[in-house]
């Protein structure tokens, strides 16, 4: 057998690459889900293994700590950083429900059914290694039905119940797994009631651990990325680290304080929902959409790796696959059968109770047959000691103890059956979750989403011909050349005008609704937009920034649920939740006059830029009253009567005060109109990359002054 080195190793991870990357390519144009297109891929790269010019692919191996420490924690920060944790709050109760009662549910299913089945066919399976195989697979994969839901337009809230569901069922099977995991090495020693005790408070201490752990290593790491912003590459290091450290330190913490073990993954979870809510806007704008993109990337090349090797994990195994296709064909109906039990009872119980709003019957169905597997259930199983791991002997002495009398372990024996359930999930499920989710006819849009789509339709074509306009009169394109794109893009615009005039035939009152509802909420979007700018700029501190744009999130929530939205810039806060409370009690004179005229000032700015907007919008012929228009537009210019007025009337009680607060940030307006000189200077190659980098580092220091020193220096005076 060829040596194994760290070339060859090296070598066989770049090739994995290579035809993943081709994989992933080919399953764009065949329109075939990705990760089954690469299990296939990897069915083949066995054969091809054992030739030996190509023996080199079997080098780099999945470990339990390449798969548990390097892998796992990718996956489960990239799933949960752009959750809203406003939506994961307002579906706790079903959210729990389906990640704890749900998984106890079918794994107790899956367990009993295969313990009492398997022997009338000739496998006598202690019930502890079913229970075991039942938790582990009765874990559900967030990210290959994610990505089919995003090319799908699945309702937000069926989104946000699958995701919270399969990020918080993980940890729960996790901790379960580690129970019994533990049960069984101890299995030789005296079992008294004490123990059960012991057992009991480590899988609450798994599930509930994370809550003093996952707060403080949150908190650590927005404050870093705060007094590191601007840097990019720094920030975006940090937040990999942060998803490494604190799955690393939660499992050092149970290794090395076994009284008190705390579940890796839901830290895991939890960190990554508050640093993509609570921290991302501490990152810089700009670092913003290369994070996004960082995390997908680094997603991509876990879950490739992954899934290309599931194969040739199986072909290390002593196991047969072929001897084992009754209790796999078992355990696949056994598991099926579960996830239906799993779904409909929490689910029962929610909408009985009317505990939260009602989830209607098709997302129930889809719910239930939507449970795909994915790593972390393979990593679960890799978990359990091999030959030359720690414990070993003790899986040897339980074998024993129970009278295994097969030539295959117990770990070869969940392997199997765990990947054979993956390849029915990913074979059979995946691919008709779209077929699916289109009888159900989930994947339409609802009239808002239909509305806005043809508005924008609209407005990007008519962007278009405004700019072709432009490029005509500054002759670069030719006349020919303009006079075809021109009708192209008329005859466009003509076309979603048209679609525009079939859905204003609706219900005159009902369309004069929802017009107003989706371009109340574009307005809204407009806020958020410039709110982001100032707090970039620092022309707005922190917790001012955050105060606003809550507001703005809750005026965006009431749009979606049809509400009307509030004509006072006072308005209601907020609705209660962890951070929003947190946020408070973090700062002390919440509502100082200087506080109080950064924010107006903020808002004065924001709703004339509104304004400026939405009368640009008017001009476009959208085939509807325009009078709706001038309705929000006069809303949002009573907001900034409003907000000027609060803020003038500070003004007078505090002049010489406000009046350094003016100066600075107005000296903050200046120097972003520096900034963009220096940068078109760069772009024209005036200045070199050596000034350029010297002066944007003069302008970041000036720029990036927190309010807070300047309200400091005023108040010592």
């Amino acid at each position: 057998m060829p040596e194994v080195t760290f070339v060859t190793q090296t070598l066989s991870l770049l090739v994995l690459l290579i035809v993943s990357s081709f994989t992933y390519l080919l399953s764009k144009k065949i329109k075939f889900p990705y990760t089954v297109l690469l299990v296939l891929v990897g069915l083949f790269l066995i054969p091809l293994s054992h030739i030996p010019i190509f023996g080199f692919i079997n080098d780099f191996e999945l470990t339990p700590n390449i798969l548990f420490m390097v892998f796992l924690p990718v996956l489960l920060f990239e799933a949960a950083y752009n959750i809203n944790y406003r939506q994961l709050l307002q579906n706790w109760k079903s959210i729990s429900m389906l990640a704890i009662v749900g998984l106890l549910i079918s794994a107790w299913l899956s367990a009993t059914g295969l313990y009492y089945i398997l022997p009338l066919f000739g496998f006598e399976i202690p019930f502890l290694v079913c229970l075991m195989f039942g938790v582990l697979i009765s874990a559900t994969d967030p990210v290959a039905v994610l990505s089919i839901f995003k090319t799908m337009w699945a309702p937000r809230r069926l989104t946000i119940l699958f995701e919270g569901e399969s990020l918080f069922n993980d940890g729960t099977a996790v901790a379960i797994f580690a129970i019994l995991l533990w049960i069984i090495i101890e299995w030789s020693l005296d079992i008294t009631g004490t123990t059960y005790l012991v057992w009991a408070w480590k899988f609450a201490s798994m599930l509930f651990g994370w809550i003093a752990f996952g707060a403080i290593m949150w908190v650590l790491f927005s404050k870093m990325i705060w007094y590191i912003r601007n840097h990019e590459e720094v920030e975006i290091v940090l937040t990999m680290v942060m998803a490494h450290i604190t799955f690393i330190s939660a499992e050092l913490i149970t290794h090395h304080f076994s009284f008190l073990p705390i579940s890796g993954v839901i830290s895991t979870v939890i960190a990554s929902v508050v640093i993509g809510n609570y921290g991302r806007y501490k990152i810089s704008p700009r670092v913003e959409a290369h994070m996004q993109k960082f995390w997908e990337f680094f997603a991509f090349v876990s879950n490739s790796i992954v899934f290309i090797l599931m194969w040739l994990i199986l072909s290390s195994v002593e196991a047969s696959f072929f001897e084992l296709i009754i209790p796999i064909s078992i355990s696949i109906i056994v598991v099926a059968l579960a996830r239906v039990v799993s779904i409909y009872i929490p689910i029962g119980i929610i909408n009985g109770f009317k505990l939260e709003e009602r989830i209607p019957n098709s997302w129930q169905l889809l719910l239930s047959w939507w449970s795909l597997r994915w790593a972390l259930a393979l990593m679960m199983v890799l978990l359990i000691p091999g030959p030359w791991d720690l414990n070993y002997e003790a899986m040897i002495a339980f074998q024993q103890s129970v009278g295994w009398a097969y030539d295959f372990s117990i770990k070869d024996f969940l392997l199997v059956l765990t990947i054979g359930s993956i390849m029915f999930t990913l074979f059979i499920k995946a691919p008709t979750i779209s077929v699916l989710m289109r009888y159900l006819k989930l994947d339409s849009l609802h009239t808002l989403e239909e509305f806005e789509y043809i508005e924008w339709k609209i407005l990007c074509k008519f962007k278009v011909l405004q700019k072709l306009r432009s490029s005509y009169k500054k002759a670069y394109i030719t006349k020919q050349e303009y006079l075809k794109l021109e009708e192209e893009y008329s005859n466009k615009l003509k076309n979603s005008v048209w679609e525009m005039k079939s859905i204003l035939s609706w219900d005159k009152q009902a369309v004069s609704n929802l017009i107003h509802r989706a371009i109340s909420l574009h307005a809204l979007w407009i806020e958020k937009q410039y709110l982001k700018e100032l707090f970039y700029y620092n022309e707005l501190d922190e917790k001012n920034f955050k105060y606003i744009f809550r507001k703005i999130e809750k005026q965006i929530e009431r749009l979606e649920h049809e509400d009307i939205q509030l004509r006072s810039i006072s308005g209601e806060w907020c609705d209660y939740d962890i951070f929003s409370q947190l946020a408070i009690k973090l700062y002390k004179n919440h509502n100082s006059e200087t506080d109080t005229y950064i924010r107006n000032r903020s808002r004065v700015i924001i709703t004339r830029k509104v304004i400026k907007e939405l009368k640009a919008l008017s001009e476009i012929d959208f085939w509807f009253d325009k009078t709706i228009f001038q309705d929000i537009i006069d809303l949002y210019a009573g907001f900034n009567k409003q907000a000027d007025k609060k803020r003038m009337a500070i003004f007078a009680k505090h002049e010489w005060t406000i009046h350094c607060i003016d100066s600075n940030l107005i000296s903050k307006s200046i120097l972003k109109l520096e900034e963009q000189v220096l940068k078109d200077l760069y772009k024209k190659e005036i200045i070199t990359p050596k000034l350029y980098i010297r002066f944007m580092d003069e302008i970041e220091e000036k720029m990036y002054q927190d309010v807070k020193d300047i309200r400091a220096l005023i108040s010592s005076k």
